[in-house]
């Protein structure tokens, strides 16, 4: 099977795993977010639903965006696409991207298996540079000699919990301003470090030749309102905005007044901080009691990717490998420090 294979079937076949509640799952548990939902619920009070909204149309959302990255990245960014998650925008960005008469492009594993979907779908042609993946020993990538390339990535590594090196993302943006390259950073689990270091190294990549998508719902942990943004050179802002308003059309207001408490949280920084203390605590005393073993060395997010050495039930859905592109690390999983599942492997105390 294919990637996509593989994802289709855990959809429809496995039920997503216990609809996402699995270890390897992406439901979380979060007790920190009731004050959050309740300034959420507040805002609500103040917007009309009888009306279209619309993300393109909220200044103060986007300055609010940028003043957040001056303040994270010491980089203000040039523009910013909001949307209704983040496959949306993955998809758009493909879109786009033939629509600009591209029909090939490059990458290092992994990438979100949206991406190859969209890929196959529109027949452009999808290169690896490396046959291994950034937290591989041997982690070696050759970048292409042409001009104005195009090279997605993920940053950091969303079910490792590890991010690529500061050398190796100088050695992509030399190679970006050398080659007037488009890079796309999928950073949908970005500024969730464990250490409170928030600076992202992809924030020092070219902004005139950079897309980085990055996702409040997921630094949040809460999934039931969609909403992801794009930082984008402003001189792809209109074309990237109207290939996604044809794709996604309007959002809705609960998406609105969400984005606008989410950028407070996240710049706040006590609920992120909060789930990530629980995800640094949970995972050190796993690997103290030898409940799980890695020789990865996670630094952020809350999946991480490792051998579990307590039994799970008979035929219990797990995601390994296969699920990322990965053909090494065999008996590891991906394994989520917030699942609604994690008393499988202990009573967690929150």
């Amino acid at each position: 099977m294919n990637l996509n294979a593989y994802y289709e079937n855990l959809a429809f076949d496995l039920n997503d795993g216990d609809g996402g509640n699995f270890i390897s799952g992406w439901q979380c548990d979060n007790l920190y977010a009731v004050d959050f939902l309740t300034a959420v619920k507040e805002r609500s009070k103040h917007i009309d639903y009888c009306k279209y909204q619309y993300f393109d149309e909220d200044i103060e959302l986007s300055e609010k965006i940028c003043c957040t990255h001056s303040l994270f990245d010491d980089v203000r960014p040039q523009a910013v696409l909001c949307a209704n998650g983040s496959s949306a925008l993955l998809y758009s960005f493909v879109t786009y991207l033939k629509k600009l008469k591209i029909n090939k492009v490059f990458y290092i594993s992994p990438i979100y298996f949206t991406l190859q979907v969209a890929f196959e779908l529109y027949g452009i042609k999808s290169i690896p540079i490396s046959d291994r993946q950034s937290f591989e020993k041997g982690f070696l990538f050759c970048l292409p000699e042409e001009n104005s390339s195009v090279l997605f990535l993920t940053d950091p590594i969303w079910y490792t919990g590890t991010k690529y090196s500061e050398q190796v993302i100088s050695e992509i943006s030399k190679w970006q301003k050398r080659t007037s390259s488009i890079v796309f950073v999928d950073g949908s689990l970005q500024y969730l470090p464990w250490n409170g270091f928030l600076k992202e190294n992809t924030s020092k990549l070219d902004p005139a030749y950079t897309f980085r998508l990055v996702c409040p719902s997921k630094q949040l942990s809460v999934h039931g309102y969609r909403f992801s943004y794009l930082l984008l050179p402003a001189s792809h802002l209109r074309g990237m905005a109207w290939t996604y308003a044809n794709i996604a059309g309007p959002t809705s207001a609960d998406s609105i007044i969400f984005a606008h408490e989410s950028i407070i949280a996240i710049r706040d920084r006590t609920l992120p901080d909060s789930l990530m203390q629980v995800v640094k605590r949970r995972h050190t005393f796993l690997r103290k009691h030898n409940i799980i073993e890695s020789n990865i060395s996670p630094e952020c997010g809350y999946f991480v990717f490792e051998k579990i050495n307590v039994p799970l039930p008979e035929g219990y859905s797990i995601m390994d490998g296969k699920y990322f592109d990965l053909t090494s690390y065999s008996g590891y999983i991906k394994i989520n420090l917030l699942s609604p599942s994690i008393h499988l492997l202990y009573n967690a105390p929150f």
